[in-house]
């Protein structure tokens, strides 16, 4: 047991004496071009328009930029943090639906992409999760850092951390909330609809997540 925090205590000082060193500005680089268009093969893109969206609580959270990406039958609003713990429900907390605060009955599921949440408002279904830098979708704190656990911390990624490549604990997330207009459909129709452009929006963004 001695042995072993020896190691994990000289892995981490080796990490950040090498990020020091190599990386002093790494946390600077992580800006990130949103693309003109997201072509999806089983739906019809329209447009894409920035998006802002307001903190209910701006002495502690900022607003957001982002943007929406409409297709037709649904719109997709994307936004790139580049520091979170992937809790969602804490960002509908502080950022709402349309710049309101909303009260919402959640229910969080798992698919091939991982795990996701679908919830209604004012006769609009959305489904809503983050999209990892590296494994399966989330939605809560205890699911991200699994996710940060599981990747992060390998011994493969020792020499690019150290080499300013990466950030030992990449803590970014695409957050991305599909929308549907109900219009009277049973609610399980909207569901699958928003589930199965869900998984073309997934298989589109994952492998173009922001480059470090």
């Amino acid at each position: 047991m001695y042995f072993l925090l020896l190691k994990l205590t000289f892995f981490g000082t080796l990490l950040i004496l090498g990020r020091a060193i190599f990386a002093p500005n790494l946390e600077k680089a992580t800006s990130y071009t949103f693309p003109e268009q997201v072509s999806l093969s089983r739906s019809q893109f329209v447009d894409r328009t920035p998006i802002t969206t307001k903190s209910i609580k701006p002495k502690y959270w900022s607003d957001l930029e982002g943007y929406q990406y409409n297709y037709q039958g649904f719109n997709v609003k994307v936004h790139y943090l580049r520091e979170t713990d992937g809790d969602i429900s804490t960002y509908l907390d502080n950022y709402g639906l349309n710049n309101q605060k909303v009260k919402i009955n959640a229910i969080d599921k798992q698919g091939q992409t991982g795990f996701y949440r679908l919830f209604e408002h004012d006769q609009v279904a959305y489904l809503t999760a983050c999209i990892n830098p590296a494994g399966s979708s989330t939605v809560d704190r205890e699911q991200f850092f699994a996710n940060r656990n599981a990747h992060d911390l390998r011994l493969d990624r020792v020499i690019p951390i150290v080499l300013g490549m990466a950030d030992p604990r990449d803590a970014r997330c695409l957050w991305v909330t599909v929308s549907a207009p109900i219009k009277n459909r049973p609610i399980n129709t909207v569901h699958q609809q928003l589930e199965t452009a869900w998984q073309e929006i997934y298989a589109w963004w994952m492998p173009r997540f922001p480059k470090v």
